[in-house]
């Protein structure tokens, strides 16, 4: 009865009864009235041992899935015999060992790790730590034969004075190196590209002293790359004026962790330069502010640019009213003459091959004369702009009729009176030729140096409108055209037949809808290659553009799909013209390296019916169609007007 509430709790009656029982007497034991009690006692401390060896198993299990969930291992190293242990977790699971290891001798071991490791190891079972050590990194083939990283942590067991094991916990750690080494290439890329990049970029630590700065502040500064280092900006020669701003917007970076954007004033060489500057917070891994990233950009010719336009209000408001540049360009021209009295000015443009120039402005001129520069050869002496464009470079003719430039053509010249002409090229802020500007006097004479200078301020201005069109025409034909055919795209096609159809609806007037698909184009590309097919694409839209009449609209609408709209066209017509696209593609034969390729249009009509007020509507009866000579047989044209009749 005494031991009854231990009964459910047999490792609770072990502990209490095993005093018990020993503390018990002979004589006692030996006595009949205590048989039974021994008994009941013996069979509570059994159970309570073997629920105490239960418990401890289960805890070492749960230590065991812990070890194996964690990816860590054990290891115990044998120094006196040399002898390597481990549990088949970590002999098994992480190494990859057969099953029935349990362990091997440390000669073995080291020829498991890495050549560049072994060494290491020797050392550290030759001389082992007397602390314990953390962070030991080393390789180790794996029996499947690739490379593990393993991370230990070295825990010593001292023995007469003398460190007698090693027990080590192993982690792999090998996705986190090949994270480093991934890391390590990205660092190794960015540090090429500051290298190499235009602007200054610097790095300089919370006392401004500079930490790193690439090589194109020697461009800008005269010390050695080296020297830069250590010291702050006002050390390296900075104004008074710049060193304070720079200081000042570090400080207020420091204090708010933003960054700051703003311009300085540099000399160097008796030159200055103006540099936009932009300060970067760079922080640790803990979250503290650790140093500023400068990145300075040279503006000063963009400056100087905007200097220019301001005194120009005229023409800056052209330039940015998007006037056409012809207008723009004129304006300039008379800008120019206004400033120098006597002067006739003109702009002559780089046409895209290079080989000529074009007039574009220039309208105080003799018309006789304009026409004469329609176009100007560019070459060594072909008057003043042709050699200024070849040499790109100032060519001042002060006699035209005793200049070896001009002697070419000077009987159509003589006729109009112009006897002097400077022409200055003009060039793009990368310093790509656009045109030239040329002045020409009725009198002969050479230019003063405020002239010249007033020329060049001229060239900056044109060369910023020139920029501004060539970029807004480029947003534009990015935009609207496909770049493979240079025919509409999808969407500016989509916009420019919704206007069409608008205006058939109010007007009344017929509008049909062609849609085509080159047959088989998938086989031509995969036989031929997709060179191939593009050009395929490109001579079919060259086919469209002699087909189609100029007010026709046709464009691609995605891969080998072309549609073209037809203003005041009815079926009857747009089947003619259908079958003319038709004939012509079949008829093409391209040129390839796998010999002579031809290939074929299936084509869809629509005509608008009143009740459609959309382009979608007819594009999608025409689509129909051309689903409809696609089932037929391909190399076909299918309109409404078609199947009703059929």
């Amino acid at each position: 009865m005494i031991l009854r509430p231990f009964a459910r709790r047999p490792a609770l009656a072990a502990l209490v009864c095993l005093p018990l029982l020993l503390s018990v007497p002979l004589s006692a034991m030996a006595a009949g009235r205590h048989a039974q009690w021994l008994g009941q006692t013996g069979w509570l401390l059994a159970m309570g041992c073997g629920a105490l060896w239960l418990y401890g198993r289960e805890q070492r299990r749960k230590a065991r899935a812990t070890l194996q969930d964690a990816c860590l291992g054990l290891l115990e190293f044998d120094l006196t015999q040399q002898y390597v242990r481990g549990s088949v977790h970590t002999l098994q699971r992480l190494l990859g060992l057969p099953a029935h290891t349990r362990g091997m001798n440390c000669a073995r071991w080291l020829m498991l790790l890495h050549p560049e490791d072994r060494q290491l190891f020797s050392n550290l079972l030759l001389h082992p730590p007397g602390n314990p050590e953390t962070g030991y990194e080393m390789r180790i083939r794996h029996h499947s034969g690739h490379w593990e990283w393993l991370e230990m942590n070295l825990q010593p067991a001292w023995r007469n004075g003398k460190v007698q094991r090693l027990t080590a916990i192993c982690r792999v750690i090998t996705a986190r190196k090949h994270d480093e080494a991934a890391m390590l290439q990205r660092e190794q890329q960015f540090r090429t590209l500051v290298e190499n990049a235009e602007d200054i970029i610097a790095r300089y630590d919370l006392e401004l002293r500079c930490l790193f700065i690439n090589r194109s502040v020697s461009r800008f500064s005269e010390l050695p790359l080296d020297e830069h280092l250590g010291k702050t900006p006002r050390q390296k020669g900075w104004s008074d004026d710049a060193s304070d701003r720079f200081e000042q917007e570090c400080q207020l970076l420091i204090n708010n962790w933003e960054a700051r954007r703003f311009e300085l004033e540099l000399q160097h060489r008796q030159q200055r330069h103006i540099f936009e500057i932009r300060l970067f917070p760079e922080f640790d891994s803990a979250g503290m502010l650790k140093s500023i990233l400068s990145v300075d950009r040279d503006v000063t010719a963009t400056r100087q640019g905007e200097r220019l336009l301001a005194e120009e209000n005229e023409v800056l408001e052209m330039i940015a009213g998007n006037h056409p540049l012809p207008q723009t360009l004129e304006q300039i021209c008379q800008m120019m003459e206004s400033q120098q009295p006597g002067g006739m000015c003109s702009v002559l443009l780089l046409e895209e091959n290079g080989q000529a120039l074009r007039f574009a402005a220039g309208m105080s001129l003799p018309p006789a004369y304009r026409k004469l520069s329609e176009r100007v050869a560019v070459g060594p002496s072909v008057g003043s702009c042709g050699s200024a464009a070849h040499w790109k470079r100032a060519i001042v003719v002060d006699d035209i009729l005793n200049s070896p430039l001009w002697a070419h053509a000077l009987d159509r010249v003589r006729p109009f009176g112009l006897r002097a002409c400077w022409s200055i090229p003009i060039f793009s802020s990368d310093s790509q030729l656009l045109g030239t500007l040329a002045t020409y006097y009725r009198e002969p004479r050479g230019p003063l140096p405020e002239e010249l200078a007033l020329a060049l301020r001229i060239t900056r201005i044109i060369a910023i409108a020139l920029q501004r069109d060539g970029h807004e025409r480029q947003l534009y034909r990015l935009a609207t055209q496909d770049g493979l055919t240079e025919l509409n795209n999808r969407r500016q096609f989509i916009e420019l037949a919704d206007r069409e159809i608008e205006r058939s609806r109010r007007h009344g007037g017929a509008v049909t809808v062609l849609m085509m698909d080159l047959d088989h184009f998938k086989d031509i590309n995969d036989q031929y290659g997709h060179a191939v097919g593009d050009e395929v694409i490109r001579h079919f839209s060259q086919v469209c553009r002699e087909v189609l009449r100029a007010s026709d609209l046709c464009g691609r609408l995605g891969g080998e799909e072309f549609a073209a709209v037809l203003p005041e066209t009815g079926m009857d017509a747009a089947l003619l013209v259908a079958e003319r696209l038709r004939g012509l593609a079949g008829a093409a034969r391209l040129d390839t390296a796998g010999g002579l390729l031809g290939y074929t249009v299936s084509i869809g009509i629509a005509e608008r019916q009143p009740e459609e007020s959309g382009i979608d509507e007819v594009l999608g009866r025409a689509d129909r169609q051309l689903y409809r000579a696609k089932r037929g047989g391909r190399n076909r044209v299918c309109g409404a007007a078609l199947a009703l009749s059929s």
